[in-house]
């Protein structure tokens, strides 16, 4: 029943075919690595971050937020230390220029490298570990299995910390004080957590090999299907990525910091191309509020 319940509250990018909904996280996250145009960033982000929303809820959601802060100060504070070009000086540190230019650089690469972590986390959700198998099973199942093991591990290594160190609290360890002493905790916490990990990587493998993953040619079977939405799919993205990759790559779009902050071409042309780059990105929301399961 819970699983059914699950199911049936699967909706948009959920119910296309695994290859097109790969495919287009693939394309979303080249994009959005592609460019420091902030207008082309600030898209990116704010698309995913409603899908985010959308689909987790605004309090799961919230949970994220002080990690990606702390991206952005963290880039900006180290690209203001290591660069110092620009025509704007805010003030010097030991002689060194700490500029307006370099500042705002860093904050546009931490803006997207969060936009990254977002529809990472994204593929996570929509591309499982079934639709992987089914994805790679056939020409590639060492390959399909070590992503989908991949991709299990980042959140499970998450839960077994917070087992152990909920354990270790729980026996008098974990109430140290003083950053040394810290640390240690933490790094026997985690090694645990490792060792944990490594051991049930070892289990899995031997059980998928006494299975007979991978060995020799085998049918597969799969319920997945090119269905006439797939197909409507792939030509809007198609349609719509080609502007995006016109507006993200192409010279005459670029954007520079250094000497001081410009754009190569008119700033009304760059907006008409990111409208399509912007629709781009929204896709998954769309299809989340406009195709359920049925």
């Amino acid at each position: 029943m819970v699983l059914r319940n699950k199911l049936l509250t699967r909706r948009g990018l959920y119910l296309i075919h695994p290859w097109p909904a790969f495919f287009y996280l693939i394309i979303a996250l080249v994009l959005t690595m592609c460019s420091v145009n902030p207008l082309l960033i600030l898209s990116s982000l704010i698309a995913a971050s409603l899908f985010e929303m959308y689909d987790i809820g605004i309090k799961s959601f919230a949970k994220y937020l002080p990690w990606l802060l702390l991206v952005i100060v963290i880039t900006t504070i180290g690209n203001m230390i290591i660069s110092h070009n620009g025509m704007h000086v805010l003030f010097y540190v030991n002689d060194n220029r700490i500029t307006i230019e370099a500042a705002l650089y860093g904050v546009v690469f931490g803006l997207m490298f969060s936009a990254a972590f977002l529809w990472c986390d994204i593929m996570h959700r929509i591309i499982s570990g079934e639709k992987l198998t089914y994805m790679f099973g056939s020409f590639a199942p060492n390959l399909g299995l070590i992503i989908a093991m991949t991709l299990h591990y980042i959140p499970l290594l998450r839960q077994r910390y917070k087992v152990v160190h909920d354990m270790q609290l729980s026996m008098g360890r974990g109430s140290v004080k003083g950053p040394i002493a810290k640390a240690r905790q933490w790094g026997k916490e985690f090694g645990i957590v490792i060792s944990w990990s490594l051991e049930n990587s070892i289990e899995t493998s031997s059980t998928m090999l006494a299975m007979g993953y991978g060995v020799g040619k085998r049918s597969n079977y799969s319920d997945y299907r090119i269905k006439a939405l797939d197909i409507g799919f792939i030509m809007s993205m198609i349609v719509l990525c080609i502007p995006a990759f016109i507006v993200t790559l192409f010279q005459n779009y670029k954007v520079y910091y250094y000497p001081e902050f410009g754009m190569m071409s008119s700033i009304y042309d760059m907006i008409a191309l990111s409208v399509f780059y912007l629709i781009y990105m929204l896709i998954p929301l769309i299809l989340a509020r406009f195709l359920r399961w049925h």
